[in-house]
């Protein structure tokens, strides 16, 4: 009976990401883009390349506020839609603490392989 409360627990938290990751995503995008436009300015005005992520840490802050104005906005404009998570027992600030922290692992992991193709071009030009 457990496994069925887990299953239905996360396919309720993925519905609510459903509505908040067209967005993040876009954001994750224009950010990994940044880093990576300022890395290469970096390299072609030294010759060196110090990796993604020294330039990562204002995209880094872009995205958090960003999150933080879309929190803002879905508490504001998509309040009665609280009532549903709250029925099958996600409580509000679980269901943003999970959603952040899977949307920082795909904004993670989207830096990370900006900058591995990075250096591989710098490797394989």
């Amino acid at each position: 009976m457990g496994m069925i409360n887990i299953y239905r627990h996360c396919r309720a938290i993925l519905i609510f990401y459903r509505a908040y990751c067209i967005p993040a995503f876009m954001i994750t995008l224009f950010c990994c883009y940044g880093a990576r436009i300022a890395s290469v300015a970096q390299i072609q005005d030294h010759k060196e390349f110090y990796g993604i992520m020294m330039f990562i840490a204002p995209f880094f802050w872009i995205k958090t506020i960003t999150n933080i104005l879309m929190l803002l906005y879905l508490i504001q404009f998509k309040a009665h839609e609280r009532f549903f998570y709250a029925n099958l027992g996600i409580r509000r600030g679980e269901l943003w603490i999970i959603t952040f922290l899977m949307d920082y692992m795909v904004f993670f992991m989207a830096v990370y392989l900006t900058g591995l193709s990075l250096k591989l071009t710098l490797i394989y030009p």
